[in-house]
């Protein structure tokens, strides 16, 4: 059964491009073929949009073949697909990745520095508020608050640099971050990931080493990206 509460995030980033994001929930097999869309009224407030603009995007994907809408049914997943259909899914994943590896590109060039100077300013106070934070974040179970939980561990490093700056600048890199979230943000494998990351940069931070903390930060990222995009699925893109 689809979660479209978790997968709804992703879309509002996205400037309302809901057509594309099901595009993406279509060829990465979150939303299969045969799949009935729940009712109009429902799923408009899961999503967080209006119904105008969720019709938009249904005539949208029915106007490409991708969606069946009769009365009396509801709207399903067509079960096939058109070689003309299928290069359009992949044309849309693909540009996904490409904004995926830039922004990664763009948080190694910025966050590693975050956390070094977080380590070296990081006092008792700081370290309890992080790791409670952690502690959260293992007993959650919800994807779209496992990604506010993500986001609130970068950001509350660079509180910790007491920089205003680095935490405008944090807060911004987040905003940006959040459309490569289309690819998918949270499984099991990617929250143990993600935890296992944010442990080490916080066992960084309490040792007070800035460059064992830039380097776990470099670790995370790196290992972040290679479980969602690794590198070798752009080359050519």
């Amino acid at each position: 059964m689809v979660d479209w509460s978790s997968a709804s995030r992703g879309w509002v980033s996205m400037g309302g491009n809901l057509a594309a994001e099901l595009e993406l929930m279509i060829i990465r097999g979150v939303l299969p073929r045969g799949e009935k869309i729940p009712a109009e009224r429902d799923l408009a407030a899961t999503l967080g949009v209006s119904r105008a603009t969720l019709r938009e995007a249904m005539l949208e994907l029915e106007l490409k073949g991708l969606v069946s809408r009769r009365p009396g049914r509801g709207t399903i997943v067509l079960e096939s697909s058109t070689p003309t259909q299928t290069a359009q899914l992949s044309s849309v994943f693909r540009e996904a990745k490409q904004d995926f590896h830039q922004i990664m590109e763009m948080r190694r060039a910025v966050e590693p520095g975050v956390a070094g100077l977080a380590a070296s300013k990081a006092g008792p106070a700081d370290i309890d508020r992080i790791e409670a934070l952690l502690r959260t974040a293992e007993q959650e179970s919800s994807a779209a608050r496992l990604l506010e939980l993500d986001v609130a561990f970068h950001v509350m490093l660079a509180d910790i640099t007491r920089n205003p700056l680095l935490s405008d600048l944090l807060h911004i890199v987040s905003d940006w971050a959040s459309s490569s979230r289309r690819l998918g943000f949270q499984d099991a494998s990617r929250k143990a990931e993600s935890l296992a990351g944010h442990w080490a940069i916080v066992d960084a931070l309490k040792s007070g080493d800035r460059p064992l903390a830039e380097q776990a930060m470099r670790d995370h990222l790196g290992g972040i990206q290679e479980l969602i995009a690794p590198s070798g699925d752009v080359a050519g893109s």
